[in-house]
């Protein structure tokens, strides 16, 4: 029979650090709500897998080798049965490289420990479990992508949106709630981090009432949300940060309803448990013509001299002296846990391409859902549909925010036809 164990922690800086992924230079002052960790352990004839949920912007490849390297040492769980699942909350701290921020190497070290003390934790406190999954539904988010004529972001009725809460029960054998993993498509950006309060955004919200409410440890899982966002509005119509009143309802909404839909669950025992994972590149297509790099070079702004200018310089003598690299190394990987089907994509994925996923990997694979999970295991910038590339607008332009030399292309292809490597395994 299956075993799990589970286990939180807190990682919260103290105020002061610029918070990730509002292009700001204002330092944090407060802390809204705690940043945290949560882990959940699997285990079932000998193998077992983690996954640890964290409250960051996104970690880098190395951070999850790091969490990873850890949690063998100490669990002796192999690497590549470790998902390292972020939220994606823009109101916390620098843990990537990009946007004009270093990261702090204090800071990352308290974040792999915190990580890696929830697997040690959760994996020494086994027990044996049930499990059920179902789906529920919340109506908060909503498509940014530009519509027709326009390069901005926009309330986009007419757009793609999920607004499925999918869930996954793990019951103790006295029939009470173990562990709930739920997964939710819309960028936690509930509340822009340029406003200095620390936060995990709605997951972290949703996440509190599910835990009071059911006495367990809930982990969020990021759906393929790069875009789709939360419809907070101002007085103009136009896309605004949320009040607090606005997070927690945003967040109570997604969290009530995962708690509806884990009171209506039967579980039953489930041997399945498996984990794979893959190495990819992401192929790059043609960096900008080199009169326009030289003009974002050339820029005087703030802004521009914060994210852009060492960028371009950097791409044009890459372009000048032909070492433009051809694709950025990544992974991808593949969890069965009983009914459920996890697949953790790296980088800002669209909800077209966990769409593709999943419509491909159903009939692959003997789970009843296919969760495709974005901010996976490494963070690599946007991943566009061939369409979207066409169309332009934020998401497929955003490539110099992280750094990276051109824009990918394929990215649907390369994704699906490695998630369909990892379910032939």
């Amino acid at each position: 029979m299956m075993k799990c164990g589970v286990a939180a922690g807190v990682f919260t800086p103290s105020p002061g650090p610029v918070l990730q992924g509002h292009w700001s230079t204002n330092p944090s002052h407060s802390v809204l709500y705690p940043l945290e960790a949560r882990a959940a352990v699997f285990e079932q004839d000998g193998t077992r897998t983690a996954i640890v949920t964290l409250d960051v912007i996104g970690v880098t490849r190395e951070t999850t080798q790091r969490i990873r390297e850890r949690a063998a040492a100490a669990c002796g769980i192999p690497p590549a049965h470790v998902m390292v699942a972020c939220s994606h909350t823009h109101c916390s701290p620098a843990t990537l490289p990009c946007l004009g921020m270093e990261t702090d190497a204090d800071y990352l070290s308290r974040i792999v420990d915190g990580a890696a003390g929830c697997i040690e934790r959760a994996a020494a406190d086994l027990r044996r479990v049930t499990l059920g999954i179902g789906c529920g539904s919340v109506h908060f988010n909503i498509s940014r992508r530009p519509l027709p004529g326009s390069s901005s972001m926009a309330l986009n009725y007419g757009g793609i949106v999920d607004r499925r809460a999918r869930v996954l029960r793990v019951e103790a054998e006295d029939g009470s709630p173990l562990a709930v993993l739920f997964h939710y498509a819309c960028h936690a950006t509930t509340k822009s981090g340029s406003e200095g309060y620390i936060s995990p955004d709605y997951p972290g919200v949703a996440r509190r009432v599910i835990e009071e409410t059911l006495g367990c440890k809930a982990l969020f899982t990021a759906g393929c949300f790069g875009n789709v966002r939360p419809a907070v509005l101002g007085e103009d119509g136009r896309f605004t940060s949320a009040t607090v009143e606005q997070l927690d309802a945003c967040g109570g909404e997604l969290g009530r309803e995962v708690c509806r839909v884990v009171a209506s669950l039967r579980t039953r025992p489930d041997e399945a448990l498996m984990s794979r994972q893959t190495d990819v590149e992401m192929p790059f297509g043609d960096p900008m013509p080199e009169a326009e790099l030289q003009k974002m070079a050339d820029d005087t702004s703030d802004r521009g001299r914060l994210l852009t200018v060492p960028w371009a310089r950097r791409v044009l003598e890459m372009v000048r002296s032909n070492r433009v690299p051809t694709g950025k190394p990544t992974e991808m990987q593949l969890m069965t846990i009983g009914p459920l089907a996890l697949v953790a994509i790296p980088g800002e994925p669209v909800l077209e391409i966990g769409h593709a996923i999943e419509k491909r990997l159903r009939p692959l694979l003997a789970a009843e859902d296919v969760w495709p999970v974005g901010y996976g295991n490494d963070e690599i910038g946007y991943l566009c549909t061939e369409r979207q590339h066409q169309e332009g607008g934020y998401e497929p332009m955003a490539f110099p925010y992280y750094g990276e030399p051109a824009p990918y292309r394929d990215e649907e292809q390369t994704i699906v036809a490695a998630a369909e490597r990892l379910a032939a395994g």
